[in-house]
């Protein structure tokens, strides 16, 4: 099978990509070794994720939407089924094209877009809410990650039906690899977050907590200079290039988000033997099972230093149950086929 991905494209120096991009570039490994085939359907003017302002955003979203360019794609590969997991830009493109043309399609809820355009934007939840019902209401399905998010799609209008399908980790990239001599000069214990840094990732939480040892920041986004002035001395800023040394070398990560719809980077940690310590929202709630893997508590400090206690063993069987072989299946298993040709 062929499956077209209508994904919004983006750039930037970070080291980590963004959790969509992972995502698919994951199941596509796997989708392979079932005999299937993920085209993915970028625009050619991508959001530059390093400066995330209205007028770098309106003016790549605007462009993709309008674009005739994916139909193009889409004659040319003959897909045997699409999948819209954005609902800018490129998403609207391609929704506008299967409605048209009849064509079935999948939709996929990645990103608490509510949240972000609210936290960035001030533009009122409320309204993005109804936006969203409008996008997916004609797919046949919506993926989700969790059944936790399914009840709350629910309890938001929408009545499609919601398959749960987890993301998974590599392992062949992820794994416990301790190095006694790296990064060792600095006090102990080691609390650590990794992945964008961005306003909504709420870093800042995780930054003011009074914690003994050293805090680490791993990866690259629009406010990590802002970041290292304000925290200069408290905190320790690195790219991503050894992150799974650095993961395995810390004792805790924090995940300080309260924005997340899963957030892959904890059941990364977790492969890497670090207990994870979030607030009790939904991403953390799905996979911090309290006192084994993590704490997932309103005081993040107490769940930090809670999770000192907790064995990496524990931690790494944990994050084993998630597998990117798994999610491919899923996936191609909730795909709509149609005829093409």
């Amino acid at each position: 099978m062929k499956i077209l991905v209508a994904a919004l494209s983006v750039t930037g120096n970070a080291k980590i990509r963004t959790g969509v991009e992972r995502f698919y570039a994951s199941i596509a490994k796997s989708l392979e070794k079932e005999g299937h085939t993920l085209f993915l359907y970028e625009d050619d003017k991508p959001i530059d994720v390093d400066k995330f302002d209205i007028k770098n955003m309106v003016s790549s979203l605007f462009s993709s939407m309008v674009s005739k360019k994916f139909q193009a794609y889409f004659e040319k590969i003959q897909p045997d089924a699409v999948h819209i997991p954005i609902e800018l830009g490129v998403g609207l493109a391609a929704r506008k094209f299967c409605l048209k043309k009849g064509i079935p399609f999948t939709t996929a809820f990645h990103t608490n877009l509510p949240l972000l355009l609210y936290l960035l934007f001030r533009i009122p939840e409320t309204l993005t809410w109804k936006y969203l019902r409008w996008f997916h209401k004609p797919a046949a399905k919506t993926h989700v990650f969790t059944e936790r998010m399914q009840g709350w799609l629910r309890g938001y209008g929408f009545e499609q039906p919601l398959p749960v399908i987890p993301p998974g980790v590599d392992n062949s990239l992820f794994y416990y690899d301790p190095d006694p001599t790296f990064e060792s000069s600095h006090p102990r214990p080691y609390f650590i977050y990794a992945g964008r840094v961005t306003r909504e990732k709420n870093i800042e939480a995780f930054l003011d907590l009074d914690l003994p040892g050293t805090k680490f920041v791993v990866g690259s986004g629009p406010v990590k200079e802002e970041l290292m002035k304000k925290y200069s001395g408290k905190a320790l800023f690195f790219t991503s290039e050894h992150l799974r040394k650095l993961l395995s070398n810390a004792d805790v990560f924090v995940l300080p988000s309260r924005f997340e719809t899963f957030g892959i980077v904890q059941i990364e940690a977790l492969s890497c033997g670090l207990p994870v310590a979030g607030f009790p929202v939904m991403g953390p709630l799905d996979v911090i099972e309290q006192g084994v893997n993590g704490y997932a508590l309103e005081d993040l400090k107490e769940a930090a230093l809670k999770c000192l206690t907790l064995n990496k063993e524990h931690c790494m069987h944990s994050a084993k149950r998630f597998t990117w072989e798994e999610t491919a299946k899923g996936f191609s298993t909730h795909q709509i086929r149609f005829d093409s040709k």
